[in-house]
């Protein structure tokens, strides 16, 4: 006898629903899920999803085309509100690269404050690190490269970049990024997920989601850890 009135087997003779039994218990049999009724879907999803997964965006255009469509439906496939104008990006993350004051910001002023103690207006309650927590001093030091203006923007490169230099009128710096965070691992994960407590998505989950994935056989992008 079969299981369940939705099982595909044609050799178990009559379904449930046919037998002279009460109403109730017909209801509550079609309200349990057997685990051949259970199996045999799952089987016909994944098949789908394998399906679909091998024949990539056509597909998709394929599904589209059946249902009428021109276009994939949100319900066969999750796009950006818009039209990507770029196709790839590259990202990079110098986790223990040089401080910024020796490359792009540049601070005059600080060779005329050489070996004085940072003043309580710059320093405030911002607590030790691990590094400093048994400095008596607090100096500061200017940095040691000279700084130069490159470009039409006229900014201010050190000579640690001198190839960079060249082409600064195609770069973006920006200078008002800040974070409370005294260690580097706090404001690591500020600066590539928003926020300074781990499980937001980096800024590489948001390339994917807006570019999309080229190839299904290879990851949208990687992290290459320190």
């Amino acid at each position: 006898m079969k299981q369940h009135p939705l099982c595909t087997d044609t050799d178990d003779g009559p379904i449930i629903l046919d037998l002279p039994i009460p109403e109730g218990l017909k209801r509550e049999w079609l309200a349990l899920e057997t685990r051949r009724h259970f199996l045999g879907n799952a089987g016909k999803v994944l098949g789908w999803a394998a399906m679909a997964s091998l024949a990539g965006d056509n597909a998709l255009t394929g599904l589209a085309h059946a249902a009428g469509t021109t276009t994939p439906s949100p319900e066969f496939v999750r796009l950006p509100h818009f039209a990507p104008k770029v196709r790839r990006a590259i990202y990079l993350f110098q986790s223990g690269g040089p401080p910024q004051m020796d490359l792009f910001d540049y601070k005059p002023n600080l060779s005329q404050l050489f070996d004085q103690d940072i003043p309580a207006s710059v320093r405030g309650n911002q607590a030790l690190t691990g590094m400093t927590s048994g400095q008596s001093r607090f100096p500061i030091a200017p940095s040691y490269w000279n700084f130069q203006q490159y470009g039409k923007s006229g900014t201010w490169v050190s000579d640690l970049l001198p190839y960079t230099a060249k082409m600064v009128d195609d770069l973006t710096i920006v200078k008002s990024i800040n974070t409370d965070a005294i260690n580097h691992e706090p404001a690591i994960m500020l600066m590539n997920t928003g926020n300074m407590n781990p499980g937001k998505p980096c800024l590489g989950s948001w390339l994917a989601y807006g570019l999309g994935s080229m190839n299904q056989n290879l990851p949208t992008f990687m992290v290459m850890v320190s």
